[in-house]
């Protein structure tokens, strides 16, 4: 902070500089021209003296005027010309006094003053002093970790109280509501974290990555207790970033909470995919997990269901052939499950030979080309059983192919039927 303010302080006087030097040298010019012209004024002065006096030596000699007018217009005369000479050096005086001086050092003083009052009214010198002490911090605070120390939390109350001053002045900057947030996270002052990530809500309302650390903190705050605002933000996360691990966390265990074991299974599963079994975090994630497998157990389920349940949506499919079907018992049977209206990727797709037919084929989530596009991610989708000709998944003319939908994914029929019955003619 003191660098800034010396850095203004020496802008200021190199502009003082500029501005006072050529007036230093215009006003010493000016001394110059001054005394050549008091000059001339005075000598013109003692000139019209010398005229005035000689018409009234004229007139005294004509007898125009006797000898007591004479003197009495002759004192005025000379005291015309002493308070003209007076008045002469009065203003070539006030002149060499540098008038012009004063005049602009005391405009530079206002300039500075108000200068100043607008700065800490309008500037950001909270800003910068917020900077330079984020930084500082930092550097200690990597020093600590190197040495095997933790960072010293009084440097994170320091920043805190920074921002709350800031913020006192300003409090719509986003920004800061949203780093205080995280530093009382980090000091587990974590009710004032959850003021602060609140007020980040209030003017981002759309943000999913704020609502899942907002529900975070104001489950800390409540002892790890999940409450049905906690339920509510991890909802509104997770239809907006399926994969944001911090609301699946909390997802599951809000479901292991209501006793639904296998759904904080699946949530947990998801978690460790996705940040991977090594971080610290899946670590105990894992342990949660084979204690929601035990108690499922416990209460009379199996593995089978478990491993079905673990799958996610699925479809249990009757794939049959209908007379008439020119097709070898080697051939291909494709069945998949794409959506029913948007792109023809499938969504989950098994394989089996014409010789299995008629066969039940289960699809599942699991059997997705891609994760981003399975059959958790579409809720409308058709069935399709089709039989290759030579052997890849594209379909062809001459393929035979049948297909049911759409199918509502949160509904789904009893029995779901595919005959495969039509020739692909173009």
């Amino acid at each position: 902070m003191m660098s800034l303010w010396v850095g203004a302080a020496l802008l200021s006087a190199i502009a003082l500089i500029f501005v006072f030097w050529p007036l230093v040298r215009y006003g010493k010019q000016q001394n110059g021209q001054s005394n050549e012209v008091v000059a001339e004024r005075l000598d013109e002065n003692v000139r019209l003296f010398r005229e005035h006096m000689a018409e009234l030596d004229v007139q005294l000699a004509s007898g125009r005027i006797d000898q007591a007018q004479f003197e009495q217009l002759k004192l005025e005369q000379e005291r015309a010309l002493l308070e003209d000479e007076a008045e002469i050096r009065a203003a070539q005086q006030s002149r060499t006094l540098g008038a012009g001086f004063k005049t602009l050092g005391v405009i530079a003083l206002l300039v500075v003053a108000v200068s100043w009052g607008l700065y800490q009214h309008l500037g950001s010198s909270a800003d910068v002093e917020i900077r330079a002490a984020q930084e500082l911090k930092q550097k200690l605070d990597n020093e600590d970790y190197m040495a095997g120390r933790n960072p010293d939390p009084v440097r994170a109350r320091e920043m805190a109280r920074l921002i709350e001053a800031r913020l006192a002045d300003n409090p719509d900057q986003l920004q800061y509501w949203f780093f205080l947030a995280r530093i009382q996270m980090d000091l587990n002052d974590f009710g004032q974290a959850v003021n602060a990530y609140q007020q980040v809500l209030q003017r981002d309302t759309e943000s999913a990555m704020v609502m899942a650390e907002l529900a975070q903190a104001m489950f800390l705050r409540d002892g790890s207790k999940m409450n049905p605002a906690i339920s509510d933000l991890v909802t509104k996360v997770l239809a907006v970033e399926p994969d944001n691990t911090m609301a699946l966390g909390l997802a599951g265990i809000d479901a292991f909470g209501k006793k639904d074991y296998v759904e904080a299974i699946k949530y947990w599963e998801r978690t460790v995919k996705l940040t991977g079994p090594d971080s610290a975090g899946s670590q105990a994630l894992m342990a949660g997990i084979e204690r929601a497998a035990t108690l499922y157990f416990a209460e009379g389920g199996t593995e089978e269901s478990l491993a079905a349940a673990r799958s996610g949506r699925q479809l249990t499919i009757n794939v049959s052939l209908a007379e008439g079907v020119d097709a070898k018992p080697d051939q291909i049977v494709f069945v998949y499950a794409r959506a029913w209206q948007g792109a023809k990727m499938p969504l989950a797709i098994a394989r089996v030979s014409v010789s299995e037919l008629p066969k039940r084929v289960l699809l599942t989530e699991a059997m997705a080309m891609t994760p981003a596009m399975s059959l958790g991610s579409i809720d409308n989708v058709e069935v399709v059983a089709r039989i290759s000709q030579n052997g890849t998944a594209t379909a062809e003319v001459g393929d035979w192919q049948g297909s049911f939908g759409p199918l509502d994914m949160r509904s789904l029929p009893a029995d779901i039927g595919v005959k495969i019955d039509k020739k692909i003619s173009q």
